[in-house]
């Protein structure tokens, strides 16, 4: 009778062994399975600062539209929201975020600007009104009101459309090229 429980509680051990057993190694392989998934897949970061409007995200090797919409603007209001005093700074922080093959040309052209801005007393405020993103080839054209004054004096109001072109590299979108595309005169 003895035996007969011995042999009973022996099976029920054994059977509960081989459960827990089954249990460690298919977590051990939902592990395995987990880190390979980690190890191979690409990372996709939300990002929400402050001052932007909305959010955006970067991945390995593309951005969202959101993302060169709102680095447009920011570089747009660096480049033409612009002042004597306040070119010195803009272009430098603006030359911080171009890329090698285009700082040289970048730097000659925002110099231009500096020299004109300071000997004619010139200011500009650069007023959005519309832009269109293009995430495959991280094209963004911005098109808006540049209006130019003297003093307190208005001299002019423009719409303008620009374009930029960026490169993404190391997970930051840099300036590859700026130009105006399009103008027209308002009154």
């Amino acid at each position: 009778m003895k035996l007969l429980l011995l042999n009973a509680r022996l099976r029920d051990i054994v059977a509960q062994r081989n459960s827990l057993l089954l249990i460690c190694v298919s977590l051990l392989l939902i592990v395995f399975v987990q880190a390979l998934y980690t190890l191979f897949k690409s990372e996709h970061v939300v990002i929400v600062p402050p001052e932007i409007t909305q959010s955006f995200w970067v991945e390995k090797g593309r951005v969202s539209a959101n993302y060169i919409e709102e680095m447009a603007l920011f570089f747009a209001t660096l480049i033409l929201d612009n002042s004597a005093g306040s070119c010195a700074y803009q272009r430098d922080v603006l030359l911080r975020y171009a890329v090698p093959e285009a700082y040289g040309r970048l730097r000659a052209m925002l110099l231009e600007d500096e020299e004109r801005f300071k000997k004619e007393q010139l200011s500009t405020s650069f007023k959005p009104a519309s832009i269109q993103v293009n995430p495959k080839t991280l094209i963004a054209e911005i098109t808006g009101d540049l209006i130019s004054y003297v003093g307190q004096k208005r001299l002019s109001q423009v719409r303008e459309s620009y374009r930029f072109a960026f490169t993404y590299k190391q997970g930051r979108l840099l300036i590859q090229s700026f130009e105006a595309i399009r103008s027209q005169k308002h009154g």
